[in-house]
């Protein structure tokens, strides 16, 4: 009997370490390309970050902004809120759900910012060149995605990206904190992207 047990443990741990050889690696298996891919795009989000704290300070000198605190209190009343990026920071890295999530920030930062140069045309300028980049980087995403096998999901522009209410009551504190939740996201994006290369 102690024999038959012995064999029957055999076999399951044969089949077991034979389940685990053909299952697929995880997505953060450093695939070489993938590495490559991260840090170049590492160092263009922190570009793209240097962009958005220079328009930030140009709204301050241009604009009255209060403190921080008076901005907290105030981005809380307006219900502006940050883009969820929560699939980043799983174990190990989910890449086609945090990506996913990224390219759809991205995209709702995209609606805010064709609204604010509608309200803010003195700025235009400067957020055309952030549209630019932005589109740059979601596409950069887009195209590593479908490089990689992973599912690219796209999602349609809702009327609250494309028209911020947030944007209509308080033009230039609500541009400000858009930028200033870019910002964040930017460094929430930065430390997402070194997750998923490690």
């Amino acid at each position: 009997m102690s024999s038959v047990r012995s064999v029957l443990s055999l076999f399951t741990v044969a089949l077991l370490w034979a389940m685990s050889a053909s299952a697929p690696l995880p997505e953060s298996s450093g695939d070489p390309e993938l590495l490559q891919f991260v840090q170049k795009n590492r160092e263009f989000v922190l570009r793209i970050k240097q962009d958005v704290s220079r328009i930030r300070k140009l709204m301050l000198k241009q604009f009255k902004i209060g403190s921080d605190n008076e901005l907290m209190l105030m981005q809380e009343m307006l219900g502006i809120s940050q883009v969820d990026l929560s699939l980043c920071r799983t174990e190990p890295c989910d890449l086609t759900g945090c990506f996913n999530q990224i390219r759809t920030g991205l995209h709702t930062y995209q609606g805010y910012f064709s609204r604010i140069k509608e309200i803010l045309p003195d700025f235009a300028g400067h957020i055309d060149g952030l549209q630019a980049d932005v589109t740059n980087l979601s596409s950069n995403l887009q195209r590593q995605m479908q490089e990689s096998g992973l599912t690219v999901v796209a999602y349609p522009q809702t009327e609250s990206q494309a028209n911020p209410s947030f944007l209509e009551s308080e033009r230039e504190i609500g541009s400000y904190l858009v930028l200033r939740n870019f910002e964040k996201f930017l460094e929430m994006t930065f430390r997402a992207l070194r997750h998923c290369s490690s």
